[in-house]
């Protein structure tokens, strides 16, 4: 299994003979979208932050469809991806979304795994913010676990920690696990992993390689590479991974 960080949330995983994009989010820099922040010299900077590490065209190559935890403007737009892409939505609700952007080819989970060319693929619960007002105004999103191949892999998506974050790493014991740990916070409320949380991953999943993801990417981000990198020299947590954009890591 082969995962590389793409942009944001945006990552391209390789297996089974598969290749297949999570969250595809591919605006071009400052183009898209400037969230409430609680940081006052980020208001009003247009996300994302970064630059795709690649051509648009060369990371879609042979990507077999994509996979989205939830359709929120930092993890899927129309910008560059076909029309014909076959996209895989958490719930009829966002299928009925990627159908409105132009999407051709829309599936979802309903109660069931998914098994796709070779793949099992559960949909698991998330918590998209630390407290009810947040939770309600983000909206219901999800987190996958992928089993191919001998190994499993629990992409969490954008929650917090909580008891159901706990309960997914304890049934399916991952191989590794994708953490959305930018802290992202608004006025109201953080709505995704912070460092505390990565902390907590870190000790439920003692054998699992953790790869932190959705970093230096949005305005209203908190946390940093820089300071994931910091947690992991002071805290001795070798088992953290923080790729920069466009670095492969494999699941061996």
């Amino acid at each position: 299994m082969l995962i590389q960080q793409i942009r944001n949330a945006t990552v391209k995983i390789a297996c089974a003979g598969n290749a297949f994009l999570v969250d595809p989010w591919f605006q071009d820099r400052g183009t898209g979208f400037s969230a409430d922040t609680v940081r006052p010299e980020m208001q009003g900077v247009k996300s994302p932050l970064d630059e795709l590490p690649d051509r648009p065209e060369r990371i879609l190559a042979g990507v077999d469809f994509c996979l989205v935890t939830h359709v929120h403007p930092d993890h899927v737009t129309k910008d560059y991806i076909p029309d014909d892409m076959p996209m895989i939505a958490q719930n009829a609700v966002d299928a009925e979304k990627l159908s409105r952007m132009g999407f051709q080819q829309v599936r979802w989970f309903a109660n069931e795994p998914m098994a796709l060319g070779g793949m099992r693929i559960t949909r698991v619960e998330g918590v998209h913010g630390d407290t009810p007002e947040v939770v309600r105004r983000m909206g219901m999103v999800s987190g996958y676990v992928i089993e191919a191949e001998g190994k499993t892999l629990y992409i969490a998506g954008d929650t917090v920690w909580y008891e159901g974050v706990r309960d997914s790493i304890r049934k399916y014991r991952p191989d590794a696990i994708i953490v959305n740990c930018a802290a992202a916070t608004v006025p109201l409320g953080r709505l995704i992993m912070n460092l505390e949380d990565l902390q907590r991953v870190y000790e439920e999943s003692p054998d699992a390689l953790i790869i932190a993801s959705h970093l230096d990417s949005v305005n209203h981000a908190t946390v940093t590479r820089a300071d994931v990198r910091r947690w992991i020299d002071e805290n001795g947590a070798t088992r953290v991974l923080v790729p920069e954009n466009g670095q492969a890591i494999a699941v061996d």
